[in-house]
């Protein structure tokens, strides 16, 4: 398989799971900005939660703890994930004049069909994050982002 296909399936699966879980808490509105912010957490986790991961068993990322991050999501890329699930029928807008997102029954359906560890440490990984940052603005989550790249020098995968 195209490894560039491959990641773009692997990008809409983790979307597609963020996406499912900001449905458990309703009062999250999930604007395309807040799935950019919120998915830095989910590729980047020892990064932005340390010791709070190391239970879930991913697998460590030799990008994430050898490189410097720059934040500045790919909107592009970002924009055509969600047209895709959205094209598929397993994502909608809730709200088209603030883009607020929800997952469809199809796209839970479709979800619960994947049978994987990577999808399945993402959901362990969900609850995690959305105790993380449920009730954060996207102004302080955008900052604890900037503030845990701007790390020069890590030794080990704590915060």
């Amino acid at each position: 398989m195209n490894t560039i296909f491959s990641d773009y399936i692997t990008d809409c699966v983790r979307i597609l799971v963020l996406i499912s879980a900001v449905r458990k808490h309703k009062s999250i509105k999930l604007t395309e900005n807040k799935i950019k912010l919120y998915d830095y957490y989910y590729k980047f986790p020892y990064t932005m939660l340390g010791e709070k991961v190391k239970c879930i068993d991913i697998d460590m990322n030799v990008e994430e703890y050898y490189s410097f991050f720059h934040w500045q999501p790919d909107v592009i890329k970002y924009r055509q994930m969600i047209n895709y699930l959205i094209a598929k029928g397993f994502v909608k807008t809730i709200d088209e004049k603030d883009k607020i997102f929800s997952i469809t029954e199809l796209g839970e359906e479709v979800l619960n069909k994947i049978e994987n560890s990577y999808k399945e440490k993402l959901v362990l990984l969900s609850d995690v994050i959305m105790e993380s940052i449920k009730k954060l603005s996207d102004t302080k989550i955008n900052d604890e982002i900037c503030r845990k790249n701007n790390i020069i020098l890590r030794k080990g995968w704590d915060s």
